[in-house]
């Protein structure tokens, strides 16, 4: 190989440059919930808040008031769980490998009566 290569050193400074930014790119997603005025819950990342409602967003795994029924509980664990995993999709539906790593799969409950 000629030292000399052009090519050569791009993908050397790219492959430099990708171990740099990696473990950046790999950061945990720090979910949080907010009501509505209607009473909904939301899930998301902090930029998902709309201002409005920025004063009531408060991080997903912050507990739930210790009333709440079972049913719901699973629906919110469901909830951020989805939200945490739409944050790694890509462009066609498919997840970045890392969702895997940075979220917990719940699978859907079943509707509470």
């Amino acid at each position: 190989m000629n030292p000399k290569n052009p090519w050569l050193k791009r993908c050397q400074l790219l492959g430099l440059s990708a171990a740099v930014c990696l473990p950046l790119a790999v950061q945990a997603v720090e979910l949080v919930r907010w009501t509505d005025d209607a009473g909904r819950v939301y899930y998301g990342v902090a930029t998902d808040v709309p201002a409005r409602f920025a004063h009531r967003a408060e991080p997903a795994t912050d507990p739930l008031p210790a009333d709440t029924p079972t049913c719901e509980r699973q629906w919110h664990a469901y909830a951020a769980s989805a939200a945490c995993f739409n944050t790694f999709r890509v462009v066609g539906g498919g997840l970045k490998p890392e969702a895997f790593e940075q979220c917990t799969e719940v699978p859907q409950p079943p509707p509470c009566n």
